[in-house]
């Protein structure tokens, strides 16, 4: 959003730009964060996922980025005091000279957070840092609303409550014009009315922008409302300041995950062969496998140079972090490519069932000891929302199905 255009749009944040624990993680949000100031956002509300790096992260974020986050129910036990600020005000449309301003719009911005088991108060923290606490947002809402009237001509609250909370939080808080929802993946773009507030959500993970069209009368009460929900396509031209900072981001993942190396899991059940050993009896499956884009599917990532991504090169590897499953591209070059048992399961109490050899009692039982069939709820692993927008399981799996390829003895697979 261009600086020219500021003077009449918002731009707001309901919480939850983190997404997990981790170094991974904290270097996304380093860029996330610093995304939001080149943006110019206006103002970021705290979801519980900001806390997942630390409180001195996100404090240092903050100040390094001036960035404008509010927070008006979750407090420090120890000193008694609110971690953020409640609310900030803008003002839409007026004039400034000197650093003062007058005229226009003044709009006061306020943020609440309510877990979705809502009778959870307690935050988690980080070992050596204070305990917060989530106090009641509609007891809070009703005291910053009432300041906010005397300061300002418009109120609007960022509920990171998820749909289902806000809309009963709603009902209990008077005074606020428009309430913005966060804290889920439902997108409702179209205004839905709790008495006279307009509740909006704009989904998550930043591939739409949610856009809230407002028209005031002239004692500043919504006379008109519309919304809608923007995809972020490819054919929306990037921003140049922003294509550089996610180059960068992108740079840095790869460079730190030459030295990644995912954390192993369940090390006795899911143990990994490799597509070389289903060759053995399945000769024509992976003959056809090998014509299949899975075959190669490292490729992308090292045209891309995101060969060292670990965001990326889960889904591009078999067994990402499991027992004998990709480790490295030193220590397990067998397992690179989307082969077999991603698709049908871990190969191992298969094999052993053939040969007569006795399964572990981790393992499938021998009515189950078959290979799974290649399932829709194992392609969306991968081939979800975040990754794959137009994957549809139906037509696509056509794509590297082998279902009709025979076996050595001449037998239809029935796999």
């Amino acid at each position: 959003m261009a600086a020219a255009d500021s003077a009449s749009i918002l731009l707001l944040d309901c919480g939850d730009v983190l997404g997990g624990k981790g170094e991974l993680e904290g270097i996304k949000g380093k860029y996330l964060y610093e995304s939001f100031q080149a943006l110019g956002y206006h103002a970021l509300n705290l979801g519980e996922a900001d806390l997942d790096q630390g409180q001195e992260f996100l404090f240092e974020m903050i100040e390094k980025y001036d960035l404008p986050a509010i927070s008006a129910n979750v407090y420090n036990t120890v000193t008694g005091e609110r971690i953020l600020p409640p609310y900030v005000i803008h003002r839409v449309g007026g004039k400034r000279f000197l650093g003062r301003e007058w005229g226009g719009l003044r709009i006061g911005i306020f943020g609440v957070l309510q877990l979705i088991q809502s009778d959870n108060t307690m935050l988690d923290k980080k070992e050596g840092e204070p305990r917060l606490v989530i106090k009641d947002p509609v007891i809070a809402s009703r005291e910053i609303v009432e300041e906010l009237k005397t300061k300002t001509d418009f109120i609007i609250c960022l509920a990171h409550t998820g749909w289902v909370n806000a809309k009963k939080f709603a009902r209990s808080v008077h005074g606020v014009d428009v309430m913005i929802v966060g804290h889920g993946a439902n997108v409702k773009p179209r205004p839905y009315l709790v008495g006279e507030i307009p509740l909006v959500m704009p989904g998550d993970q930043g591939k739409q922008v949610g856009v809230l069209d407002i028209t005031l009368d002239q004692d500043y009460r919504v006379a008109v409302r519309d919304g809608r929900s923007k995809t972020l396509e490819e054919t929306i031209e990037d921003d140049p300041e922003i294509a550089e900072l996610t180059g960068r981001y992108r740079k840095e993942l790869n460079k730190v995950g030459k030295d990644y190396v995912p954390k192993s899991s369940q090390l006795d059940v899911v143990r990994f062969l490799g597509a070389e050993a289903c060759a053995e009896c399945h000769e024509d499956e992976y003959e056809q496998w090998l014509t299949t884009p899975h075959a190669d599917a490292i490729s992308t990532l090292v045209d891309a140079t995101q060969e060292y991504n670990p965001e990326c090169v889960k889904c591009h590897v078999t067994g990402y972090g499991r027992f004998n499953g990709f480790h490295s591209y030193e220590t397990t070059p067998d397992m690179v490519n989307i082969q077999c048992e991603v698709c049908h399961g871990s190969g191992i109490d298969h094999v052993n069932f053939v040969n007569g050899e006795e399964m572990g009692g981790a393992l499938r039982s021998p009515e189950f000891s078959y290979l799974f069939e290649a399932a829709e709820d194992r392609c969306i692993a991968c081939h979800n929302s975040e990754h794959d927008d137009s994957f549809e399981f139906d037509t696509d799996v056509k794509l590297v199905d082998h279902s009709e390829a025979e076996t050595v003895d001449g037998q239809a697979s029935t796999e």
